[in-house]
């Protein structure tokens, strides 16, 4: 079955220099639900977008709690928003999203200079227009992925990957 939606449903870094074994990895996981997944680079160094049917949580949950000896990270992507952001759209997604009433906010620019600091003001201050907050200890992280044309925004677990004992 070829893959509906062309947004990538996850985002996954690898441990330097293991993309083929990082790929496996999420590969073996998800492939049980969805043997038409894709997994492709998404030209950054070690890091990974994934095309499958499943819906974004039912992907994260598959993969997000288990042993991993070359992955180092997964996000969900709930929304993708084209560059240049529009305070509407980030509204939008936040709607959908539901964030708890306190997120702990991570933003992550590849490729757009100076990117991080300005949106994560901004995130902040849009959380709180919906009830919600930035708290460095919260449990539930809220994903800013920032991308040349696109910025991916996913709701997640902060709790890092499970590392195999090496």
């Amino acid at each position: 079955m070829a893959i509906v939606n062309q947004a990538p449903k996850l985002i996954v870094t690898c441990r330097t220099g293991h993309v083929e074994l990082c790929m496996h990895e999420i590969g073996n996981a998800l492939y049980v639900k969805d043997p038409g997944l894709k997994i492709t680079e998404s030209g950054f160094q070690d890091v990974l977008f994934v095309y499958t049917n499943l819906a974004p949580e039912k992907a994260y949950a598959v993969v997000a709690h288990r042993e991993y000896g070359f992955v180092e990270g997964i996000i969900p992507v709930n929304c993708v928003l084209k560059v240049p952001l529009v305070n509407v759209d980030i509204e939008k997604c936040l709607e959908s999203l539901k964030p708890p009433g306190v997120v702990k906010l991570k933003v992550r620019s590849r490729g757009v200079r100076e990117a991080s600091s300005k949106l994560f003001r901004l995130f902040a201050e849009l959380l709180k227009k919906h009830g919600s907050s930035h708290g460095s200890s919260s449990r539930i992280c809220l994903y800013v992925e920032v991308f040349p044309e696109n910025v991916y925004i996913g709701l997640g677990s902060c709790q890092p990957v499970f590392k195999a004992m090496s």
